[in-house]
């Protein structure tokens, strides 16, 4: 280690000027911790002051946060990388020790989940605007599309779905059992095993043998359910609260999937739950051509002079043409003034052109009449 950098982590002050120096001291600067940290709960060990105290604070937790999305990196390698980089440590506004490792891998989902409970997405969008404000030039010009910010779920389909829901029921029986000191079930679950890996091996797998399986799998899937509940009410066994969840969403699969396969021909699932893990997402039809469906959240965003605003977010599919007046309602709400508005073809509506007009707003609305080139 060099003279130099010796003298400079001997000195916090000279650290922390040469943090500031950096592409990372820069964003530092430009993102408004103290008043983010306001808006967001505090933490228990705040309040009460006992426990062992946390690495971070709420401004570290939601450091984190930026970082990972940042650098696009793993929450296990951000965790190394904190580690190692007196930069992200200072970030973060924590400083370790050359002894001081933090080897908790799962630390960046866990202030991720703490974050995400009672998170004011609007409050702290007016802090983002009250900061970036004077730096920007043309906040009376804005623009609104809709995306898509997809879950981390592998890709669903019927059979992957309704062999999740039978591991899971067949997991959570077998435990029980465990517990009470009784022996396995016999239930042919190895059997059912090697008929789905037999199936998911296939390259080519016909619609045929999709749909033996997804009924095959469907009657297992009641008979499990069956055996759990009868086993349940036998032994007198109470299920956590996330079991019972859990439960709960493995019978509104099955019932949505017997509707598929027993009810009328081409029938569709009215909300479908595409992951037992997350079964608040849902199906977005997006009609791209490279991605036709996608499976997260879907957004109306307002851009204002190249920095994205959140004005509509949800699981739910929702026709963005009717939050066109509501973004520019945030606009006015950030920004004080909307004057211009751009928005995709499909915004076009007789509604919206009357609202457009009627406030004085310019619009790059094709007119009436006119064939689009």
């Amino acid at each position: 280690m060099t003279h130099n950098t010796l003298l400079l982590f001997s000195h916090p002050e000279l650290m922390q000027e040469s943090f500031l120096q950096t592409d990372l001291g820069k964003l530092y600067q430009a993102i408004p911790f103290d008043a983010l940290a306001e808006k967001i709960q505090a933490t228990r060990h705040s309040l009460s002051g006992k426990g062992c105290p946390p690495w971070f604070d709420v401004k570290g937790g939601i450091a984190l946060q930026i970082l990972k999305h940042y650098l696009d990196i793993s929450d296990e390698l951000l965790v190394e990388r904190i580690n190692t980089d007196w930069c992200m440590q200072l970030f973060c506004g924590i400083s370790l020790k050359p002894t001081e490792r933090i080897r908790d891998k799962n630390i960046v989902s866990a202030w991720r989940v703490f974050l995400g409970k009672d998170m004011d997405i609007e409050g702290l969008q007016k802090e983002f605007a009250s900061q970036w404000k004077p730096f920007m030039e043309h906040t009376h010009i804005g623009s609104q599309d809709a995306t898509c910010y997809e879950s981390g779920i592998r890709y669903p389909t019927y059979v992957k779905l309704l062999w999740e829901c039978c591991e899971s029921v067949y997991k959570i029986m077998q435990r029980e059992r465990r517990i009470l000191g009784i022996r396995k079930s016999r239930c042919n679950f190895e059997r059912k095993k090697k008929m789905y890996l037999a199936y998911q091996k296939n390259r080519k797998k016909s619609r045929r043998k999709e749909k033996k399986l997804r009924k095959q799998l469907l009657k297992f899937l009641c008979r499990l359910m069956n055996l759990h509940n009868d086993f349940s009410a036998k032994h007198q066994v109470v299920l956590s609260k996330r079991k019972h969840n859990r439960m709960k969403v493995i019978a509104k699969v099955y019932e949505q999937q017997h509707g598929k396969a027993y009810g009328e021909k081409d029938a569709k699932i009215k909300d479908p739950i595409v992951s037992l893990y997350k079964p608040y997402v849902r199906p977005i039809i997006r009609g791209k051509e490279v991605k036709p469906v996608e499976f997260g959240a879907k957004v109306n965003k307002l851009q204002v002079d190249g920095i994205s605003f959140i004005e509509y977010l949800s699981f739910d599919a929702f026709n963005e043409t009717t939050r066109f007046s509501e973004g520019i309602f945030l606009q006015r709400k950030l920004f004080g003034k909307c004057t211009h508005q751009s928005a995709d073809a499909i915004y076009a509506t007789n509604k919206n052109r009357t609202y457009a007009s009627s406030h004085g707003i310019t619009n790059q609305f094709y007119s009436q009449g006119e064939t689009k080139n």
